[in-house]
């Protein structure tokens, strides 16, 4: 999947998850909606032409010698993760952005003929959920839409619950 349909995607399982289970002031909401936007990104880090290896070179260095879709593509990569953005910010709505954008990473690459090595170094095997869907092509394009649509009517649902001025 390329970058967009990543983020559309972790910002569209935050978006699920929030309206589901919990309120956020401005604040929270603002650092959620990050949190699962750089986590969204954040596996591809162990890819050179990667967005976010293109953007932030030296995040991309340590894990180069890895190789894409090893370790920062695992449930282990994933933990790893949160214990840093743990350590980093606490126990705030920033993490738990992260870790969903970062799931929603491997979820939808699990809908790539590669699959994913959830239990990376552990087993190399790769799990997939459709297999079918090739990075740029038309499968990805109509995922793309899928999650816009997605997207769209978490923004219709939360802005219904808004009363403005009182109303």
């Amino acid at each position: 999947m390329t970058y967009k349909t990543h983020i559309v995607g972790g910002i569209v399982l935050a978006g699920v998850i929030h309206q589901h289970f919990f309120t956020l002031s401005e604040l929270e909401f603002t650092c959620y909606y990050i949190g699962a936007t750089a986590g969204s990104l954040l596996p591809d880090i162990d890819h050179p032409q990667s967005f976010i290896s293109q953007q932030m070179s030296l995040l991309h260095y340590p894990f180069k010698k890895l190789g894409h879709r090893k370790g920062t593509h695992s449930l282990l990569g994933l933990g790893i993760m949160w214990g840093i953005v743990y350590l980093l910010f606490g126990t705030n709505y920033v993490g738990l952005g992260v870790v969903l954008g970062y799931l929603s990473h491997l979820l939808l690459d699990m809908l790539n003929p590669k699959g994913v090595p959830l239990l990376y170094p552990f087993t190399k095997y790769k799990y997939k959920i459709i297999g079918k869907i090739h990075t740029g092509e038309r499968g990805e394009e109509i995922v793309y839409f899928i999650l816009m649509v997605a997207l769209l009517f978490l923004v219709v649902k939360g802005l219904s619950q808004i009363s403005f001025l009182g109303l």
